[in-house]
Parts: C-alpha cells; sequence; structure tokens
C-alpha cells in the first residue's frame, strides 16, 4: 500500500467528504481500490482533487484504476456478431435509430459526468502564509556588583565579595527552575481534530482524534502533523493559530515551534511522510 493512500485511510472517508466535498460512497470505493461504481473519467478528477488537497502521491492507485478501466474496456469492446445477414434483405432503420439514440445518449452521460467531476473542486480561500514562529525563551541572568563607596579611601571587603558571589550563585537555579517551568506545548482543537505526532528521539507514533486539549511532554523533540484548515496551537504560554488548505507540519525541538515542509518532516521521520 502506496503512503498516501495509508494517509488516507488513516484520515477517513468522513473526514475527506467533509473538506473535499467529494461523496462519501465514491471515498469507499477509493480507499478499498473498488472501481466498479465509478466512471473513468470520474476516478481520474477524484485523484487529481486528493492529490492537491492532502499533498500525497497516488501513482500506484490511479494505475490500479487506469488499468481496470482499460481491461473492462478491451472485454467489452471484443468483436461480436451481433447481426446475421440473411439472404433476403430486411429493414433495419429502426435498429440503426436505437443504436444512433445509444451513442448520444452515452455521449451526453460521460459530457456532464466529465462536468460533475470539475465541479467538486472545492473553492479555498487563499488564506497569506503565516510567517513561521519562534518563540524563544533563554533565561539570560545578569549579575551586577554595584560598588557603593562612601568615601575614596574605603574598598569593599573579600568577605563582603565572596558572601555576594554566593547569594548570586543560589538565585541562579531558582530563576531557571521558574522558567522551565513556563515552557508549554498544547494542542487546542475547536473541533474533532485528527493529530499525528512523533518522538524524535524514539520514532515513537501517536495518533488520534481530539475533541479536548492535548498537551504534549515539552522535556521531549516532537514531530506534529495536522490535516489542512485551522489550528491553534499553544506554546509557552502564548497562542498561536494556523490556517492552511494543505496539511500542517511541525517540529517542537528545545522548547521551539518551527513550522516545516515536507521535505524537511520527511528529513526528521527517516524520509517517511507519516
Amino acid at each position: 500500500m502506496s503512503e498516501g493512500l495509508e494517509i488516507l485511510k488513516e484520515l477517513g472517508a468522513q473526514k475527506i467528504h467533509k473538506e473535499t466535498h467529494i461523496s462519501k460512497e465514491h471515498i469507499q470505493a477509493i480507499l478499498h481500490e473498488s472501481f466498479e461504481g465509478l466512471q473513468p473519467v470520474q476516478f481520474v478528477g477524484f485523484i487529481s482533487i486528493l492529490e492537491r488537497e492532502y499533498e500525497i502521491e497516488l501513482d500506484e492507485l490511479k494505475n490500479k484504476g487506469i488499468n481496470y478501466f482499460n481491461e473492462k474496456k478491451s472485454t467489452s469492446t471484443e468483436p461480436k456478431k451481433v447481426f446475421v445477414v440473411p439472404k433476403r434483405q430486411k429493414n433495419y432503420t429502426p435498429v440503426y435509430i436505437i443504436l444512433a439514440a445509444v451513442i448520444f445518449l452515452s455521449f451526453i452521460y460521460y459530457k456532464f459526468s466529465y462536468l460533475d467531476v470539475e465541479n467538486t473542486d472545492i473553492d479555498v480561500v487563499d488564506n497569506s502564509k503565516i510567517e513561521n514562529a519562534k518563540n524563544s525563551i533563554k533565561p539570560v541572568l545578569e549579575v551586577k556588583s554595584d560598588t557603593n563607596s562612601s568615601d575614596s579611601n574605603e574598598t569593599q571587603s573579600l568577605d563582603d565579595l565572596e558572601k555576594d558571589s554566593e547569594k548570586t550563585e543560589e538565585k541562579a537555579p531558582e530563576i531557571e527552575k521558574k522558567e522551565e517551568q513556563e515552557l508549554s506545548l498544547k494542542v487546542l482543537p475547536k473541533y474533532k481534530t485528527w493529530v499525528g505526532y512523533i518522538e524524535i528521539k524514539t520514532n515513537k507514533k501517536y495518533q488520534n482524534f481530539y475533541r479536548k486539549e492535548l498537551s504534549l511532554d515539552t522535556s521531549k523533540d516532537w514531530l506534529l502533523l495536522f490535516g489542512a484548515g485551522s489550528i491553534k496551537i499553544e506554546v509557552n504560554g502564548e497562542v498561536k493559530k494556523f490556517t492552511s488548505k494543505y496539511n500542517h507540519r511541525f517540529k517542537y525541538v528545545d522548547g521551539e515551534l518551527v513550522k516545516i515542509t515536507v521535505d524537511e518532516f520527511k528529513s526528521l521521520n527517516k524520509g517517511r511522510k507519516w
């Protein structure tokens, strides 16, 4: 099974129908490679919509469907002896009229089927690209030593300097600990949303549909995958919204969330799109 078909099966017929407006019956037929109920032009049109909508390749599935229709066509066009010419002439005018009507109706059917496929393209708002957001929280500690002298001849003793240094060293870990506690990574679905996430270090994959908030362990590095549309993610207390007509892909490394391309995602996922 190709990766593209595997992704479609994971999304499910209901979600694909909602996002592409292709009928669930036709989506089910494509997912199960059952081409009997499809017309050749319909099939090719649906495959093009799915490839464009989800940024996937379905060449293997497309070739299977085309081979099926070619075999079906060659079988149906095998020469058959329809008419037996008798020795005496007969009037075949009604038969020719019926054949002409059948050919005409077939032409009309295929023409309107092609138009139906073209009309299944959904109008998607071309939103402006959202720049990759980088939110870096790195505690910077500046230790300042103020030397107050009431008299030009008075100097701060060595013991006082050592005490100030010890106080600074004691305070630094507390500030760093406070900053670490502020790290957060949460997915905030507006409605039931499919979320796929992969732990980069172990390459362990998780996926599910979520209606409520999903919190991820910020001590780990993650790859995130969402379908097309809008998604909200909280990063270190800041809520970010991303909108696209294509799938969303992110990496979360060292407390930073960055939107990445398909190639970057594959390079971090051992060459796989999922």
